[in-house]
């Protein structure tokens, strides 16, 4: 009964995610503007969010992004490449994962659906070239609207372009202490993975906010090893007293039994008298005496017992410290890590903001006359696979995530 119970729960998850897919291809539908538009299959990039709902694993259920590096990063099987796929194809590689992983008879009921999408890119003769959240259905128009439109006036437009690269210089400058830092960081961590006693030193060609940045990380490496060795010296202390303490047990032990062996023997004899009618006041003294004494063995064999377990746990704290130091570091290694792969990502963007708004506030002064009828002429700048193309386009034409829109003026036609 309870099996056919499972079985039905089971096919219920099942409905339901064949019912949330039914809906999100409805939604998508509505979204993308009709059969033309969904026939455009989105596929994964950096920086889109999905959800991801895996039946009967609460763990493996919620929110994330496509890192960097393509992949999502999930509890239990790890990094799951995303890139380039359909949600679909996604979900299915998740379910057949984790089937794999543990032993699963069949894979999992599993749905992706895209939260937030990658943004797109404006730049050039526009009031606020930048980053933008995609939506879908969006077309270049929709995008020329959010950034502001083109310059409404040469002063404002040039001083807005001027003020983009102020802004970006900025933020490069910023990154690159980030960078700079992160260098760092990612050097103490791999000294402390490695066991290293010391930091090593900046090398001799970098620059000063290199060196200051592993000066301030030498700083915490440091303190952190110091901290190390004093938690590893008491326990190694605490090693030595209990392996000395099992000794000296040890040794009263072999003096006890010798001890035993002597009263054996002589109540033996007091028997053997005793049997004889000689001696017989000596019995009752020699049985105490050795009832005593096994008494001290039985109490000299728990004491040793004790110790012995006493040191196995330190033994096993010696070995959980330095567990826990290399794992910390490990763990420290593959933040910084990818951090560093964000900070790359913002610099590239970044410097491509900043060589458009140099590139296009060159050519502002040829559209001073008052009477000039500018042309807008727009280029998208589009990523498939490793694959960068330029597109021209039309305020009709479709974006999708991840594009950079170039808006450019053409040379002016005089009014009338």
């Amino acid at each position: 009964m309870q099996r056919d119970v499972h079985q039905a729960g089971r096919a219920r998850i099942g409905i339901a995610g064949c019912l949330r897919t039914a809906l999100a291809g409805v939604a998508a539908l509505v979204l993308f503007g009709g059969p033309a538009a969904q026939a455009m299959e989105y596929r994964l990039g950096a920086q889109d969010r999905v959800r991801i709902y895996v039946s009967e694993w609460p763990a493996l259920t919620g929110e994330l992004a496509v890192g960097p590096n393509g992949n999502v990063s999930l509890p239990v099987i790890g990094e799951v490449p995303a890139k380039g796929l359909l949600p679909s194809e996604l979900a299915s590689e998740i379910a057949n994962r984790l089937r794999a992983k543990q032993n699963l008879r069949q894979s999992p009921d599993t749905s992706v659906d895209i939260v937030a999408y990658r943004p797109f890119y404006i730049l050039g003769t526009v009031t606020t070239p930048g980053e933008y959240a995609y939506r879908p259905g969006m077309l270049v128009l929709n995008a020329l609207s959010l950034s502001g439109g083109i310059y409404r006036s040469e002063r404002i437009s040039e001083w807005d372009l001027e003020s983009t690269a102020i802004n970006s210089r900025g933020q490069l400058k910023v990154l690159e202490l980030r960078r700079a830092d992160l260098t760092a960081e990612e050097t103490r961590y791999q000294a402390q993975a490695d066991g290293a006693d010391a930091l090593p030193a900046a090398p001799s060609t970098a620059s000063a906010d290199i060196v200051t940045a592993f000066e301030e990380q030498k700083r915490l490496f440091d303190a952190a090893r110091q901290a190390y060795r004093n938690e590893r010296e008491a326990l190694e202390t605490t090693l030595r007293l209990r392996e000395g303490e099992i000794e000296s047990l040890s040794l009263q032990l072999t003096d006890v039994e010798t001890k035993l062996t002597a009263f054996e023997e002589e109540l033996d004899k007091a028997r053997q008298l005793a049997a004889q009618k000689l001696a017989v006041h000596r019995v009752l003294p020699l049985e105490r005496d050795l009832s005593d004494v096994q008494r001290e063995k039985k109490q000299a064999e728990l004491e040793k017992l004790r110790a012995e377990r006493s040191l196995e746990e330190t033994r096993a704290r010696i070995a959980e410290l330095d567990g826990r130091y290399r794992s910390d570091a490990l763990a420290g290694l593959q933040r910084v890590k990818a951090e560093v792969r964000s900070i790359e990502e913002q610099f590239e963007t970044t410097s491509r903001l900043l060589d458009g708004a140099a590139s296009y506030s060159d050519r502002l002064e040829q559209y001073t006359s008052a009477g000039s009828l500018p042309r807008l002429r727009f280029t998208i700048v589009r990523t498939t696979g490793e694959t960068v193309e330029e597109i021209p386009a039309t305020e009709t034409t479709p974006v999708v995530p991840g594009d950079i829109i170039k808006v450019d003026r053409d040379a002016p036609e005089k009014s009338s």
